[in-house]
């Protein structure tokens, strides 16, 4: 959910590709349905992912390029927070009374409207308003995309400090302890898969091999064609010979980051009109949620799937335009 200036590769394309995913699989399960699964992976986890394997590779780009920690804190801030800020206001403060079950002058006596504005701080997660879409299949759930936000944060300020202390200096100190990283995650962390601390830390994992990959990319770039390869001859031998975790969590970053460095004539385009991709992902739940409740869940599929879509690329253009792009004239000045 980074996003640098347009450049000619194809990480505008995938980010634009994994929103969509994530709004597709949010769709799935607003609607009372059961999740896309494709391999045995989730649709939506699988597109987070995606997000945080290009975070990682482009921010360890940004560090590298300039490494001042004033100015990696701002840059950082000035990307994610006037987006998010905008959309958690017109979500708590426009859209929440108006399809709120309370009365008005009852949801903003609420303790919970407010406090949902605590995520601000990009520290914390809150997704409840009090009585906002009753009758959904997930009632008062505003905004469930925005629990990875405070996620990608802290996964920024190791990487800072990862930089503070030099460790990006020479070439391969972040890979190795990356690996070592890697390794306790796969064989000596023993939280079970059904806990939501695991995807939290595996979202670091893919986050910092992304990182890696960018520390380690003057040996590889001049060889993709062969990378392909050789990962393809890695990962998938692992896959089936009963190390999926292994194979999805490494194996994913990798082949982002090798697609995403790439150079398709169309794909490489998709941001010529600007970053719609962070504004996409912020707010297709609410809208999601919006046209569920106004329809009871009646739409057939096809028809919400692309009613939410239409209007969730309007808002994220505006978004773009008037919160992102404005934010984003500040940080190049930086």
């Amino acid at each position: 959910m980074q996003p640098e200036p347009h450049k000619d590769n194809n990480f505008d394309f995938l980010r634009i590709v994994a929103a969509l995913g994530v709004l597709v699989s949010h769709q799935f399960a607003l609607t009372g349905r059961p999740e896309l699964v494709m391999l045995g992976v989730g649709l939506g986890g699988t597109c987070v992912l995606i997000f945080f394997a290009i975070s990682g590779y482009l921010i360890a780009g940004s560090w590298s390029h300039d490494p001042n920690a004033w100015r990696f804190a701002a840059r950082r801030l000035l990307r994610v927070w006037p987006g998010l800020v905008v959309v958690c206001l017109l979500v708590a403060l426009v859209l929440g009374p108006l399809v709120s079950e309370l009365g008005v002058a009852a949801y903003f006596a609420s303790p919970k409207t407010w406090d949902y504005l605590t995520q601000l701080n990009l520290w914390t997660f809150k997704a409840q308003l009090p009585g906002v879409f009753s009758g959904n299949p997930i009632p008062e759930s505003a905004n469930g995309s925005l629990w990875t936000i405070p996620i990608e944060i802290k996964c920024y300020l190791a990487l800072l400090v990862v930089g503070v202390l030099g460790l990006m200096r020479r070439t391969f100190i972040l890979p190795v302890a990356f690996l070592a990283f890697a390794f306790w995650f796969f064989f000596l962390f023993k939280t079970g898969y059904d806990q939501p601390i695991r995807m939290h830390v595996q979202m670091a994992v893919v986050f910092f091999c992304g990182a890696a990959l960018y520390q380690l990319r003057s040996l590889w770039l001049p060889h993709r064609a062969k990378i392909w390869l050789a990962a393809l001859a890695i990962i998938l031998p692992l896959w089936m010979g009963g190390f999926p975790e292994i194979a999805y969590t490494l194996g994913l970053p990798v082949v982002v980051v090798l697609f995403g460095t790439g150079s398709l004539p169309i794909l490489r385009r998709a941001g010529r009109y600007g970053d719609v991709s962070y504004g996409l992902y912020i707010y297709a739940y609410p809208v999601q949620q919006t046209v569920i409740w106004l329809s009871d869940n009646r739409l057939p599929f096809a028809l919400g799937l692309v009613m939410t879509t239409f209007v969730t690329l309007v808002l994220a253009w505006l978004s773009w335009k008037w919160a992102e792009q404005p934010a984003l004239r500040l940080k190049n000045r930086l």
